[in-house]
């Protein structure tokens, strides 16, 4: 009967152990680095899609305050002239500057937000990828001014807008209001002249005309702020495009 001996192996060193655990924790470690690393890379390619979207936004909103500006600074003008013919004498008023002026009550501008980047990054928990505080914190303040503060004060005009035009229509008759466009009269002037008494206030209306020409006080004031608001939100949105450029490099 044979008897078989176990070959002995030497045994292995604390140190070679300790190399073997080194040497696993470095590639865990660097591969935890790695990806880390890709994440950071992918989560600032994300950013700066939603800066560029973003700067798109603000690009617009800055065309439509800039023309919305001018339009509340000439209506604002009407309204004022509206009432100082109103309060003259009726053989005193200039009845077709009168009618010019109440037609253009007919006009009405709102502030077209174009907040379909914020939106984005408010629903998907992505504001955080926006990583300068004073950037993201500029947006907010930007379209909380546009929600609770533009948006009221369209709310409040748009009322009186549409109670001012039921009393206009007692007053007025609109057969003339669309002969031309607001920049060009002569056709209304010409019609006015064949027809002088169609551009007049009707009579027996002075209980309507009073209430109508203290309505288009409130409405001055009330647009007298979104005309300001427009101001302001157009300086910070020109702001905010200079920040987003500066930030993320853009031309």
């Amino acid at each position: 009967m044979e008897v078989h001996h176990h070959a002995h192996t030497a045994r292995k060193k604390w140190t070679h152990y300790f190399w073997e655990f080194l040497m696993l924790f470095l590639a865990v470690f660097c591969g935890f680095l790695a990806e880390n690393q890709r994440e950071h890379f992918v989560e600032h390619q994300r950013e700066k899609k939603y800066a560029a979207s973003l700067l798109e936004d603000l690009k617009k909103d800055t065309v439509d305050l800039s023309a919305d500006i001018p339009f509340w600074k000439d209506y604002l003008e009407k309204i004022d002239t509206l009432r100082q013919e109103i309060q003259k004498p009726a053989s005193q008023r200039n009845d077709l500057l009168l009618y010019k002026c109440a037609r253009y009550m007919r006009a009405y501008e709102n502030f077209a937000y174009h907040d379909r980047t914020i939106v984005q990054l408010k629903n998907s928990g992505n504001f955080r990828l926006i990583r300068n505080t004073l950037l993201s914190d500029s947006l907010i303040d930007y379209e909380a001014s546009i929600r609770s503060v533009l948006h009221d004060q369209e709310m409040q005009s748009n009322v009186i807008w549409q109670n001012l035009n039921f009393l206009q229509d007692q007053l007025i008759n609109s057969s003339l209001y669309n002969y031309s466009k607001f920049g060009n009269t002569s056709t209304l002037d010409s019609a006015a002249l064949k027809n002088p008494d169609i551009i007049k206030i009707r009579e027996g209306k002075e209980e309507v005309l009073f209430e109508y020409f203290n309505r288009l006080e409130y409405y001055k004031q009330i647009n007298k702020y979104r005309y300001h608001t427009n101001i302001e939100l157009l300086k910070m949105a020109t702001n905010l495009i200079q920040m987003i450029k500066k930030e993320y490099h853009f031309k």
